[in-house]
């Protein structure tokens, strides 16, 4: 005589995170800026020496504006945002170059939805909440179709409740 076994499930949880495309390393971004200072300062010397010196500051005014957009990347590179669901509670955390937050919700009581952001210029938003406290997903990180798709797949998974 045997026994049947019983194989236990256990829910692992579920994370997705949303991060910004950082193709260019600091190092890659030192090299381009470096590259682009020679050029224009050549450029600006050219026109310097043919009489129009206007255009040594405004050369200078346009890499420290390219600095400035170089130094700005950097700082959010390490920007993300993670929805983590574990067991009965569901933890949205966001994190930007100053200010990090974590919001737990229920579960049970958590719900998903897509709709129109005022002011956005047609596009939509991905909500998370519950019991009144609703907080915005992915907002800069994600596309519309992209947001879509992870409303449905957060749906389904919030359904899962066990």
């Amino acid at each position: 005589m045997t026994k049947d076994k019983c194989m236990a499930v256990f829910d692992l949880g579920y994370k997705i995170i949303a991060r910004p495309n950082n193709s260019l390393s600091l190092d890659g971004g030192i090299k381009l800026l470096a590259a682009m200072a020679v050029v224009t300062l050549l450029i600006a010397l050219g026109f310097a020496r043919l009489g129009a010196w206007m255009v040594l500051p405004f050369a200078g005014l346009e890499l420290a504006a390219f600095a400035y957009a170089f130094y700005y990347v950097y700082l959010h590179a390490s920007d993300y945002e993670s929805i983590a669901i574990e067991e009965d509670k569901v933890i949205v955390e966001k994190k930007s170059y100053k200010n990090s937050s974590i919001t737990v919700f229920q579960r049970y009581w958590t719900q998903v939805s897509v709709r129109a952001v005022v002011n956005s210029q047609g596009k939509s938003g991905l909500f998370i909440g519950s019991h009144g406290k609703e907080i915005e997903f992915g907002r800069h990180l994600i596309d519309d179709e992209q947001r879509v798709a992870l409303a449905r797949e957060l749906k389904q998974k919030f359904k899962n409740v066990s």
